[in-house]
């Protein structure tokens, strides 16, 4: 099984300043999605690894962390059934419109990410 790590959601409340911190005084180059309002989703980076900014009116604080590293995948269902066999605890497999996700935790409660194809 291969996953292949592809971003870091950042979940935010003023989505126009962090914007502005992460493109601006950081210098990444911000995609926006033509799929979701810049106001709830933005990329920033590369191709190959991207910060993503999300929108929430309570964002992720000690204790209750909602920020997620995000892992390619081939096969969302597939690689939960993996990630299951080896003990880890998962999530449902979503269905949305662009693609399938799956968030799971990591020993320590960490949540992750599984994303792929919408099947």
């Amino acid at each position: 099984m291969k996953f292949t790590i592809e971003r870091y959601i950042l979940f935010c409340k003023d989505m126009q300043g962090v914007t502005a911190f992460y493109s601006d005084v950081l210098g990444l180059k911000p995609s926006i999605r033509t799929d979701t309002p810049a106001s709830e989703w933005v990329e920033l980076g590369t191709k190959a690894f991207r910060l993503a900014l999300h929108k929430a009116s309570n964002p992720g604080s000690k204790g209750s962390n909602r920020n997620k590293i995000v892992f390619r995948v081939d096969d969302v269902g597939a690689a939960r059934e993996y990630l299951l066999d080896h003990g880890v605890r998962m999530g449902k497999h979503n269905h949305w419109a662009h693609a399938d996700a799956c968030d799971g935790k990591d020993p320590e409660g960490n949540v992750f990410q599984i994303t792929g194809p919408k099947s």
